[in-house]
């Protein structure tokens, strides 16, 4: 409120009014900011060749990627609503462990990329087998060697499922 007086003091000294001629607060005690609102706005030089400029560049500028996505064979089921994959519940993934977290991590992709490989939104979509990420595990396994980065290489993982997340939200039209 203090700040509104602060602004509106210069502006109601200029159209010669005294802010304790105010109305009273009961009436309006938004009237002068009203006035202000209503007041014609200036114009900064926008011309029609500025317009159409603009117009061209919205025109020409790049679209979302969803537009590119295939669409779902199935409705959209929210994952919460999903019995958790068979294997998942195990102590190497439920383990209060790096390797455990890794594996997670591993699996949001997991989950992420075989909604989109099998463009199934509904639970069985959504709860990707356990022996994907087994897969993924075998394969960073191959190129880091058995002492891989497990935090790293798991960051490597979340960050690309949050990519995915929303080309999955996309291609279901609701959330995950």
């Amino acid at each position: 409120m203090t700040l509104t007086a602060v602004i509106a003091l210069p502006v109601w000294r200029a159209q010669g009014q005294d802010p304790a001629q105010r109305e009273a607060p009961a009436e309006n005690p938004f009237a002068a900011l009203n006035r202000l609102a209503g007041e014609a706005m200036p114009d900064f030089g926008a011309s029609e060749h500025a317009e159409a400029s603009e117009q061209d560049f919205l025109r020409l500028s790049p679209q979302s990627d969803s537009q590119d996505l295939p669409k779902a064979l199935t409705e959209n089921v929210p994952y919460s609503t999903c019995e958790k994959a068979e294997g998942f519940e195990t102590e190497a993934f439920q383990a209060s462990t790096v390797e455990a977290a890794a594996r997670r991590m591993i699996y949001a992709y997991v989950r992420q990329q075989h909604v989109l490989d099998t463009r199934d939104c509904t639970c069985a979509g959504k709860a990707a087998p356990v022996g994907l990420v087994e897969e993924a595990v075998q394969n960073v396994e191959a190129t880091e060697g058995k002492d891989w980065n497990r935090i790293a290489i798991g960051n490597d993982y979340a960050a690309k499922a949050r990519q995915l997340r929303d080309q999955v939200e996309a291609m279901c039209g609701g959330a995950f």
